[in-house]
């Protein structure tokens, strides 16, 4: 019963109606469980809309039957071997079926922690062979839809969402109705466009995110960002051993290790200023208790071996009159035990009702957050003491890149889409007080509440990490940029290093350029003459000459060879980027590689 899930196949027809030529409407029944569902399908000029509402799930025998799944219309999204599938892994995953072995799998949409290096960031996948093709896109519910993948052994593939209601037995159910749509691709589209086009027209009509453009109008701190070069000024950092090296920490030596006071960090500002360049977003990492991600909840004091609150303060105002934006590293999931302001009944609980262990990071063993949860005079109350140290740039939350989780706490009980609406919940908060936000990652139930995005939707880093024993692993051949063609004109996406490669791949995809720094020798690279000029070159040319292509729509991409890549943007530019021989063309123009980089 409870100890095992089976997988019914056949559900009799209970009840079936029709509402018009184009409206079905199915209860399916499983007599010897006590279990019914229902169903519509809907036939519209688009393709096929899929709707699963819970509220017409009955489950009889609910102490011993529950339902977890459902595949609906499982295997019409497939191609052969003249065809490619795409994966909702990262920023996209294509693969081709042929020579592919028999294998099957399954991952949930915006991720589960015991595979989170897949991370499914989108919520849309799609298959397409020379005859055409079909995607599939969850358009409600996509935090409870998972994705499933099957290979034959013969060339063919099939791969398509369907809803899931709970992933555990005792999970609690989101009573939202999943929606999840088929619709067709026709022959001799381009399968990464067309699946890029249908997720950015979910993202502008569905859930109607404002353009960058938009945004730009509307707030300063988002203007300015858009021009300006990120940069991450590291402070210092509590090292508990698993951050650095998976060992513990020297012997002799302290776990605070101190990288840039404050004081340093506004000389340092100042060279930059000098050097050329004029428009710098700054975040703090590092500033608060303990140093990065060391202590929170907890903000204040402000890290004294830093230089303390006057200090900092200092460095805020001397940013100011450089005419500098100023932010924080923030993070607001992170709930570290050994913090002061722990509070027990604001995070998720494990289903044996105790506090759950999220993680172990440079402030120690830690649980995450249940936004929900806290009440809305503590978090406008942080956010106000944060704001009047003076800042005034949009502020940086990290940690919100994270797989969904349900909640298993008495009171404050919940399931997989209630947390993200806790962690859009800060997004907005943090968009009210600072005019606007940034994170990190690119799972769209953050992306769609922010202004910018650290590290972008998944690297190729990330499915490195993935377990040889997952099947999904053997599916997985080329990354492509699905989630930067839907998103670019919604959110800004960073470009870290200060090489020439990256300079080429930052003006391919109209990004943000981005660095870190210190003062003094650490796990962060010191910022010397040298690296000033690097960062002055790709200043001059990121920000200053085709700084315009950030807030573009990204038409187009594709891969013409080997190392050698195209995209175009809304206003016409083209971009041409031959990595083998560091060639860049941009509008026909060759861009010569600067001495500096």
């Amino acid at each position: 019963m409870q100890e095992r899930v089976d997988r019914v196949s056949t559900f009799p027809i209970a009840f079936l109606n029709t509402e018009g030529d184009q409206v079905l409407h199915a209860s399916l029944r499983d007599p010897q469980r006590g279990v019914t569902v229902g169903l519509w399908i809907r036939l519209d000029e688009a393709g096929l809309c899929l709707r699963f509402p819970p509220s017409e799930i009955e489950e009889a025998g609910e102490s011993l039957y529950r339902v977890f799944a459902a595949n609906l219309l499982s295997g019409l999204v497939r191609t052969g071997s003249d065809g490619k599938v795409l994966m909702p892994l990262c920023s996209g995953v294509v693969f081709s079926p042929m020579d592919k072995s028999a294998l099957s799998d399954r991952f949930l949409i915006y991720g589960e922690q015991e595979r989170w290096e897949l991370l499914p960031t989108m919520p849309i996948c799609a298959a397409l062979g020379e005859s055409g093709g079909w995607l599939s896109i969850a358009t409600a519910g996509a935090e409870d839809t998972y994705c499933s993948v099957a290979t034959d052994g013969n060339g063919s593939a099939t791969i398509g969402l369907h809803p899931m209601l709970r992933k555990h037995w005792c999970d609690p159910v989101d009573w939202t109705t999943r929606e999840i749509r088929i619709e067709p691709i026709l022959p001799g589209t381009h399968i990464i466009l067309a699946a890029a086009d249908r997720l950015r027209r979910h993202v502008a009509e569905d859930i109607k995110k404002p353009t960058l453009k938009q945004r730009a109008s509307e707030s300063p701190q988002c203007a300015y960002q858009q021009s300006a070069y990120t940069m991450k000024l590291f402070h210092g950092l509590q090292q508990q051993g698993i951050i650095v090296d998976g060992r513990g920490p020297e012997a002799g030596k302290l776990l605070f290790r101190r990288s840039m006071t404050f004081a340093e960090a506004e000389k340092n500002l100042l060279r930059l200023k000098k050097a050329g360049v004029e428009r710098i977003y700054w975040q703090s990492v590092g500033w608060n208790p303990k140093g990065h991600d060391g202590a929170w909840p907890t903000d204040f004091p402000i890290e004294e071996r830093l230089g303390g609150e006057q200090a900092f303060r200092q460095l805020i105002q001397s940013s100011h009159e450089m005419g500098f934006h100023s932010t924080v590293h923030l993070n607001t999931v992170m709930a570290c035990f050994q913090s002061p302001d722990f509070q027990a009944d604001w995070v998720l609980h494990d289903i044996w009702g105790e506090p759950k262990l999220t993680g172990v990071w440079s402030g120690g063993p830690h649980s995450s957050h249940w936004g929900l949860a806290i009440p809305e005079e503590v978090l406008r109350k942080r956010f106000k003491k944060i704001k009047h140290l003076g800042l005034n740039g949009m502020l940086y939350l990290d940690f919100m890149g994270n797989p969904l989780y349900a909640n298993h706490h008495p009171v404050h009980r919940g399931p997989r889409a209630q947390y993200a609406q806790g962690i859009r919940r800060f997004l907005d908060l943090g968009r009210e007080y600072f005019g606007g936000v940034q994170t990190e990652m690119g799972y769209l139930y953050t992306a769609t509440n922010c202004d910018a995005l650290a590290g972008g939707p998944g690297s190729p880093w990330h499915l490195q990490h993935i377990k040889p024993e997952w099947p999904v692993s053997a599916l997985i051949e080329e990354i492509v940029p699905v989630w930067n063609l839907a998103m670019h004109e919604f959110v800004t996406m960073e470009n870290q290093s200060i090489g020439w490669e990256s300079t080429m791949r930052c003006l391919l995809m109209g990004q943000v350029p981005r660095d870190e720094w210190a003062a003094n020798p650490s796990l962060f690279p010191v910022l010397d003459d040298a690296r000033i000029e690097k960062i002055r070159t790709r200043y001059d040319l990121c920000c200053e000459k085709f700084g315009h292509l950030i807030p573009e729509r990204l038409v187009s991409w594709k891969k013409c060879a080997d190392g050698v890549e195209e995209t175009q943007f809304s206003d016409g530019t083209h971009v041409c980027a031959d990595f083998a021989s560091s060639r860049l063309i941009i509008n026909g123009q060759t861009i010569s590689k600067p001495d500096f980089l």
